[in-house]
């Protein structure tokens, strides 16, 4: 099956570089079931700029709400992010400076649900990093007033009708309505997750999203209603969304376990446990959300070294933090947990290293360089070194 994926992405991305606007149009008519025109791939301001007037107030309270959380959370990253350093040691000056990347393309599904709240998580970081040109691809059934509010809001300049792999596709190399951009963020399913993997190293990706999956440690105290709600709500999101519960109750654990809709219930794995196996388990897991649903959860926390986000306390959800929390909720998935974090301001930033030397301290350092040089073979190299000496 994965095999299968590979070949026809890789068949969509040769298409979209050979024949530009025309094989989006194509695809967007086969995957989609809608015939564009050229001018219809990008979605007017107009529209973009009106899309609130369309909304319930509520709704675009909600989300006005939700992009002032994010933006006061990542404005705090930033500043603690020491964007320019240097150190001056006997004639030898070394730094470090961040910039962000020029252009970013954000790719908001648009499978099963709709997801307004994807568009404030990632163009509101980029926005705050500084990034210049944010633009967002999305299938056309998905341009709801909604997701363009969101836009509006958040800083995106551009919205495309595009989906699916093609979408990546015109966003890591560029059609004559899609300028190439520089980093592509954003989840997807399988295949704009192929395609983000085959088209790294023309441009950047965010990580490679799959699933959507939570672990919970739950102690005797814990409301099982809240339990199940929590586990079902990651469960909804996808066949394949995982649900782990560990508790050190037999009464939590056979509440769970009747509680589930049936629905659900091959989605979400319930394990009475201690509370040390719990923690063993969450970091083999490294799961993107956990939630510690105990009396003294910072307790537990010092002891996980693997998660995406952390939910701590009885009324902490995770769809507090799909929402209004603040941190973006684009979050390792799979366990790469294990060697990565979340999107954030980080995401947007490169790091520059900065290198001076005075002609005494290259002199110095330069014999250490030759020795290195020669015993790596690279007798340019020591050459360029002995000049300096």
């Amino acid at each position: 099956m994965k095999s299968d994926i590979s070949g026809s992405v890789r068949c969509i991305i040769q298409a979209v570089k050979s024949r530009g606007d025309a094989a989006l149009i194509a695809y967007t008519r086969q995957f989609d079931a809608r015939t564009l025109k050229p001018a219809e791939i990008q979605v007017s301001s107009r529209d973009i700029s009106s899309s609130g007037k369309a909304l319930e107030p509520k709704v675009r309270t909600a989300l006005d709400q939700a992009a002032a959380a994010i933006s006061l959370f990542h404005r705090r990253e930033l500043r603690g992010l020491q964007k320019t350093w240097k150190v001056r040691r006997r004639g030898v000056v070394l730094g470090q400076t961040m910039t962000p990347i020029d252009s970013i393309g954000i790719y908001v599904p648009g499978g099963r649900y709709s997801y307004p709240s994807t568009v404030l998580m990632t163009a509101i970081c980029a926005r705050i990093a500084g990034v210049k040109r944010v633009v967002m691809a999305t299938p056309p059934k998905n341009v709801t007033p909604a997701v363009l509010y969101a836009a509006h809001i958040s800083g995106v300049e551009v919205v495309y009708r595009v989906g699916g792999a093609q979408a990546i596709a015109a966003l890591a190399m560029g059609t004559h309505s899609i300028p190439r951009v520089d980093m592509i963020v954003g989840p997807g399913n399988a295949y704009v997750n192929e395609a983000k993997r085959q088209v790294y190293g023309t441009t950047g990706i965010d990580s490679l999203a799959g699933p959507s999956e939570v672990a919970i440690i739950a102690d005797a105290g814990a409301d099982p209603a809240f339990i199940i709600a929590d586990s079902m709500a990651q469960a909804e999101h996808d066949p394949m969304a995982r649900a782990y519960v560990f508790t050190d109750s037999a009464k939590v654990a056979a509440a769970v376990r009747k509680g589930v809709d049936k629905t659900y219930s091959s989605q979400i794995h319930v394990t009475q446990c201690s509370v040390n196996r719990a923690v063993d388990m969450v970091n083999a897991i490294a799961p993107e959300h956990l939630e510690i649903l105990t009396v003294d959860p910072d307790a537990i926390v010092l002891r996980i070294r693997h998660a995406g986000a952390i939910f701590a306390g009885y009324a902490t959800p995770t769809a507090l933090g799909d929402y209004l929390a603040g941190p973006s909720h684009v979050l390792p998935t799979g366990g790469t947990a294990r060697f990565s974090s979340g999107l954030s301001v980080a995401t947007f930033l490169k790091r520059t290293s900065y290198i001076k030397y005075s002609a005494a301290a290259a002199a110095s350092s330069a014999k250490s360089g030759v020795v290195l040089a020669e015993t790596e073979g690279l007798h340019h190299h020591a050459a360029s070194l002995r000049a300096r000496s």
